[in-house]
């Protein structure tokens, strides 16, 4: 009867080891670009932002910009093809609420349900829509954009 381990068994459990450890290291290395990919995408939702709205301006047959109490806020009320939600021609709103940049998604105009909502900004001070000969001249807190409506 033996106690011990051959040198053939050392190596062997050596190796299996080792090769365990390269594979769990590459692992962690492809988590961890993986994971900075998806945190430099997060905070740069300002490209979300713009596609969608512009893609909601572009598409959309009614196209309604309302003053606020706040004159440094608008809000914008639409009816668009543009649906995150794959609602036919829905009704969409751009309003800010509690300093976030929020976009509503409705099949009703909002008069039974709110809709689908989605969050788009943080901190948002200023909101300005300007529309002037099919353009449409937007500010969001220091940044704007400008669209050529139908």
């Amino acid at each position: 009867m033996r106690k011990s381990f051959t040198l053939l068994e050392v190596l062997i459990s050596t190796l299996l080891l080792a090769f365990v450890f390269v594979a769990m290291s590459n692992i962690l290395t492809s988590l961890k670009r993986t994971e900075s990919i998806l945190q430099s995408k997060k905070e740069d939702k300002s490209d979300y932002l713009i596609k969608t709205l512009y893609y909601d301006i572009i598409n959309a047959d009614e196209i309604n910009v309302s003053k606020t109490a706040n004159p440094k806020i608008d809000t914008i009320t639409l009816r668009t093809f543009n649906s995150l939600y794959k609602i036919p021609k829905p009704y969409v709103k751009w309003v800010v609420y509690k300093g976030a940049l929020i976009r509503a998604e409705s099949v009703d105009n909002f008069k039974e349900n709110v809709g689908t909502i989605d969050k788009f900004a943080k901190n948002v001070k200023i909101f300005k829509i300007y529309k002037k000969d099919g353009k449409f001249l937007i500010f969001v807190n220091n940044k704007f954009f400008e669209f050529k409506g139908r």
